[in-house]
């Protein structure tokens, strides 16, 4: 009864929270609105964390006697939830206004910093071989470990949080295992036991409701603050970090992956995004969201539990073997990308812009074309204009790794072509000309290059003539003998989207066509 009421205190406490929480969401408008990357299809509350938090506390401070009735004392206690505070102001910030990724790390930093000077330390780590690595003679080494694994846990379970309940339950089940660990004889830690256990009632209460469907999401505090949480009760358990390692070890490990997969790409892992952490790949292979929490909650359980009977040595051995589940995971979801990518057809795409060609490209086309972009545009109006569409072509093309051939600037040629149409309007005869010239250069290529399609972001501007664009393309897919993709950009507000996305990922965003008549129209 001493660990059951505590429990069922958080555990109430947090429906109720919840409620109260989603109200404020939804009545300040902080929602997760559906979009890119999202699988949800209408508006969800945020602020989900926020609950979490004020349950987790709330109760562990009416408990703090019993919490502090062992080796931790209330600047640990103090420690823990200014920096907890921390995350869940920066998450609520973020929710709401979005916050730059150099913005969002100053509060796990600032979690972290409060931790370390609440005096919570690591002063001694397992040695595999036997024994204990003493680190209070090591200057700084204890509290840069603190802040490495604070990080790692707080960005696994943020980046974890992709599906409805899967950082809300592996949470629950992480805490539910701790609290098991520290109530077994050989490790009896009251005092952790009962913060754990609160923890999985706050997280449980949540859960009710985050669970699929979603009725509220945890928003970014709180998918920080789980990780956090975790890794916090794990150092002041007595640096039982190798339990943590097991019931968060997939996620880890997928995280890890994504950055090396990233790195090697040469791409920033830390300011691209994709679809390709597991959770994903689980969905794309046809798992429903409840069956893919579901697998997930069954390596943090199956794994979490088998730290509960091994000694040291068994849980290293433990470790390695979810290491190699995790490379037979990549190693299979590779060689299904590969199968699949060799059935698509192929598609070269010519682009006139960044903003034109991003949305569609990976929305629209990726999933069923081997897409590859032509960047082929004698009319910009100059070689810096050409340079600054051309540079954004080809961040996006880094991005989202989609092979590009640059065609060299022309402009002189493109003017002999156009000359005695320069005073035509908009849409004239001078635009037909232009649209002529870069599609008939594009179905070239495709012939010469054994492409089976070929297509144009000129298609995704409302702008521009699309019947005229689709009418020469048609005649010149007759000529060349490569299949034309007549697919309407412009269908499910397209050109809004394509601008929308273009805004949030930096790339430049220009205001006329390109040619210095358009400049003048």
């Amino acid at each position: 009864m001493s660990y059951i009421f505590p429990f069922l205190a958080s555990f109430l406490l947090s429906i109720i929270l919840t409620l109260g929480v989603k109200k404020i969401a939804l009545y300040f408008n902080i929602v997760d609105r559906p979009g890119d990357r999202k699988i949800h299809n209408t508006s969800i509350p945020l602020l989900g964390g926020v609950a979490v938090f004020l349950s987790f506390f709330a109760v562990l401070f009416i408990f703090s006697d019993r919490f502090l009735a062992s080796n931790l004392e209330w600047r640990h206690l103090l420690g823990f939830f200014f920096g907890a505070l921390a995350i869940i102001i920066g998450g609520i910030l973020d929710d709401k206004y979005n916050l730059s990724p150099s913005k969002q790390l100053i509060f796990p930093v600032l979690a972290i910093i409060a931790v370390i000077i609440g005096g919570v330390e690591i002063d001694k780590i397992t040695n595999p071989l036997g024994g204990f690595i003493y680190l209070k003679d090591w200057f700084l080494v204890g509290p840069i470990l603190i802040a490495l694994w604070l990080l790692g846990m707080m960005y696994t379970t943020k980046l974890l949080d992709g599906v409805d309940g899967l950082v809300s339950g592996v949470g629950t089940i992480g805490a539910l295992v701790i609290f098991l660990f520290t109530l077994t004889t050989k490790y009896y830690q009251p005092d952790i036991a009962l913060g754990a256990l609160i923890l999985a009632g706050a997280a449980l209460g949540f859960l009710i409701f985050n669970f699929y469907p979603a009725k509220i999401f945890l928003g970014e505090g709180g998918s920080l603050f789980f990780g956090f949480a975790l890794g916090v009760l794990a150092i002041i358990s007595g640096g039982k970090i190798a339990i943590a390692l097991l019931i968060m070890g997939i996620p880890i490990l997928d995280v890890a992956w994504t950055i090396i997969r990233r790195l090697v790409q040469g791409k920033n892992p830390f300011k691209f995004s994709d679809n390709k952490h597991l959770h994903h790949r689980l969905l794309s292979l046809g798992f429903s969201q409840s069956k893919t929490v579901l697998v997930f909650y069954f390596l943090s359980l199956t794994f979490g539990l088998s730290g509960l009977f091994l000694q040291s040595r068994g849980k290293i051995l433990v470790l390695v073997i979810l290491l190699f589940l995790m490379l037979a995971i990549v190693i299979v979801f590779r060689l299904l990308d590969k199968q699949q990518n060799n059935k698509k057809p192929s598609l070269l795409l010519h682009i006139c812009c960044a903003p034109c060609g991003t949305y569609v490209s990976r929305d629209l086309l990726l999933p069923k074309y081997r897409l590859t972009w032509f960047f082929y545009n004698p009319n910009l109006v100059s070689q810096a204009e050409y340079d600054k569409r051309l540079e954004a072509v080809t961040l996006m093309a880094e991005k989202f790794s989609i092979p590009l051939i640059v065609i060299p600037y022309e402009n002189q040629a493109w003017c002999r072509k156009i000359k005695g149409r320069e005073a035509d309007p908009e849409r004239g005869v001078r635009c037909q000309i232009c649209y002529l010239d870069r599609l008939r250069e594009t179905a070239k290529t495709a012939k010469e290059k054994g492409f089976e399609f070929f297509g144009t972001t000129l298609l995704t501007s409302p702008y521009k003539d699309k019947e005229s664009i689709i009418k020469m393309s048609k005649d010149l897919s007759s000529s060349f003998g490569v299949k034309f993709l007549a697919e309407d950009f412009q269908a499910s507000d397209g050109y809004r989207k394509s601008q929308a996305l273009a805004k949030e990922l930096g790339i430049y965003r220009q205001k006329f066509c390109g040619c210095k008549y358009s400049i003048r129209d």
